[in-house]
């Protein structure tokens, strides 16, 4: 094949970024990871999308950043791998998210680095691969956290004017007080 700009290996997938901008895919499809609408395995590599930047394959799904910064995914999602909301597996790539400037997949999770220089995760998390502070799986994309960072006022039903809450990686602080808190084993600076 000529004119490849780049490629990316998943467990039995191949993805490839040809210059003109054109995702081609071979290889084991049972969980979609091909992204072509079958689950049926291709031996040839055949064209999937146009306008794709780059393609990071995990073990089972594929992640394509196109090149207006939308994030598609497609294939095994049974950990939230995806980035959905869902455990649903996709043999058709779904826009997950805008603004992305790369992409990381790995066995069974994701990394997403958007244009603002935020660092997000989603996936299976029984090691803490997601670095999110938790071994919680995650099926929508998290943010993830250097060092001490601000907890964030979120409004739920729980909130008024005199008790407020704080949201931490979906760990919840009700009241805390004004300076340095441990949320695990985080430090929290609430300002």
């Amino acid at each position: 094949m000529n004119g490849v700009a780049s490629v990316s290996a998943g467990h039995y997938h191949t993805m490839i970024v040809k210059a003109d901008g054109t995702l081609w895919a071979c290889g084991e499809n049972k969980d979609g990871q091909l992204g072509d609408d079958t689950t049926t395995d291709v031996s040839t590599p055949k064209p999937v999308m146009t306008g794709v930047a780059s393609v990071s394959a995990g073990g089972s799904h594929t992640m394509i950043l196109k090149t207006d910064g939308t994030l598609w995914a497609c294939g095994s999602n049974s950990f939230g791998q995806l980035g959905d909301g869902t455990t649903a597996s996709r043999n058709t790539p779904k826009q997950i998210m805008t603004g992305v400037a790369a992409v990381a997949a790995g066995e069974n999770y994701t990394l997403i680095l958007k244009t603002d220089g935020k660092l997000w995760a989603c996936g299976r998390n029984y090691a803490g691969q997601l670095g999110d502070g938790t071994t919680v799986d995650r099926l929508a994309p998290v943010l993830v956290r250097f060092g001490e960072e601000s907890a964030i006022p979120v409004i739920t039903s729980e909130s008024n004017s005199l008790q407020p809450v704080y949201s931490l990686s979906g760990q919840r602080l009700a009241a805390p007080r004004k300076g340095v808190n441990i949320v695990g084993v985080r430090k929290v600076v609430v300002k």
